[in-house]
């Protein structure tokens, strides 16, 4: 028996688990068809290919960060995404009682609740919102600390960092993300010492995201250029007017490498490094 759900347009229905399934490889349709959210290209880009162990995004105000993270969260969840390892079997199938018992965390945080709790209240907007999405949730309680659990097992947690990521150390964490990582001090220390090992033992992966704040950010900004030359994707800034119809933003010009220098990020250390690793050397 086959469970169909409208798509809102007139002649056109479609199976619940055939969306479900599409949704596994196509995040854009899984927050489209669950979520009720349309992704821009930007989102988009990142929800299908950031999938380094650390992945970095800086971005200016209003650009989607939550919407960005709550389909982070909700798609990896659900999927049980980056656990494969531990329920498919050789043939490419999936044990199912494996999958549904395993134990699947992901923690959202930040350095301040009222920062952390902004996915949080969107995260219940879009439940409220989605009737689709709902069905695949156990539980949603208000009270604090909040949580949301899955059908499958999947616990999804909203924590602050707080003294050296006291808040979420001693969990096993499939998918970290932290918010607002340019107002984090000490987070090249933390990354070291704590949250690097939360990932380790179940091969996660961390999200860092947030706005440069000058004379700030000076870790969110190494580990920024340290991701820009190892992807190549190019850090840009915008200058002078703030309307778009003025332009592209222009690249990394002088005076920013200056800037940087001044919290020991020499761009051309890295770009030298890149360039030897394209030419073999």
């Amino acid at each position: 028996m086959s469970l169909l759900v409208s798509t809102g347009k007139a002649g056109e229905a479609t199976s619940l688990m055939d969306a479900f399934m599409r949704g596994r490889s196509d995040p854009a349709y899984f927050c489209s068809f669950f979520m009720g959210r349309t992704l821009h290209d930007g989102q988009a880009d990142f929800m299908l290919n950031a999938e380094a162990k650390v992945n970095c995004l800086a971005t200016s105000n209003r650009w989607g960060k939550t919407t960005l993270l709550c389909g982070r969260h909700l798609h990896r969840g659900m999927y049980k995404v980056g656990a494969e390892w531990r329920y498919m079997n050789e043939d490419g199938t999936m044990d199912l009682p494996i999958f549904t018992s395993l134990k699947y965390e992901t923690v959202h945080t930040a350095g301040e609740w009222e920062q952390a709790s902004f996915v949080w209240e969107d995260a219940l907007k879009i439940l409220g919102e989605s009737k689709r999405l709902a069905a695949f949730v156990k539980e949603f309680p208000r009270s604090k600390p909040p949580h949301i659990k899955g059908i499958n097992g999947w616990k999804w947690l909203f924590r602050t960092l707080g003294n050296n990521a006291s808040g979420i150390d001693g969990k096993s964490i499939y998918y970290l993300s932290i918010d607002e990582a340019g107002w984090i001090t000490g987070l090249d220390e933390m990354m070291r010492n704590v949250l690097r090992i939360r990932i380790a033992d179940v091969r996660g992966i961390i999200d860092l995201v947030g706005t440069f704040k000058p004379g700030i950010s000076r870790d969110f900004y190494k580990m920024c250029v340290r991701a820009s030359a190892y992807t190549g994707v190019a850090i840009d800034f915008a200058h002078g007017s703030d309307d778009d119809s003025e332009g592209t933003p222009q690249s990394l010009d002088s005076s920013i490498e200056k800037y940087l220098r001044q919290f020991g990020i020499d761009l051309t250390e890295y770009k030298d490094a890149f360039e030897r690793g394209l030419h073999g050397l």
